[in-house]
């Protein structure tokens, strides 16, 4: 968010990031949200994309997720056409860890 000049608010639920991207007018707001949390398993395999972590996969999508709101903010901020706020929530632990939504 910062090397792309987007407003940010980072350690939500300790590891969690919202940022904010006001379009060019007036408006309600909407959010966008993706799930960035590894699952507590053992990756057994070689490829290049594992884990670094040893005992932490990224097995079910969420890095995928991950990385369409981050394709989302960059257009959204670069263009600014819209009416309105977007917050973008990249939301942690969404599988187990305390810090989830529920």
């Amino acid at each position: 968010m910062r090397r792309l000049g987007i407003e940010h608010h980072a350690g939500i639920g300790r590891t969690g990031v919202v940022a904010v991207i006001r379009g060019r007018d007036g408006g309600g707001s909407v959010g966008l949200r993706a799930d960035m949390d590894a699952l507590p398993m053992q990756e057994e395999n070689e490829f290049p994309h594992r884990s670094r972590y040893d005992g932490r996969m990224h097995a079910c999508g969420h890095d995928g997720h991950t990385t369409m709101l981050l394709a989302a903010a960059r257009y959204l901020a670069e263009t600014r056409n819209f009416g309105g706020t977007v917050n973008l929530i990249f939301q942690p632990g969404e599988e187990a860890s305390p810090a989830r939504a529920r």
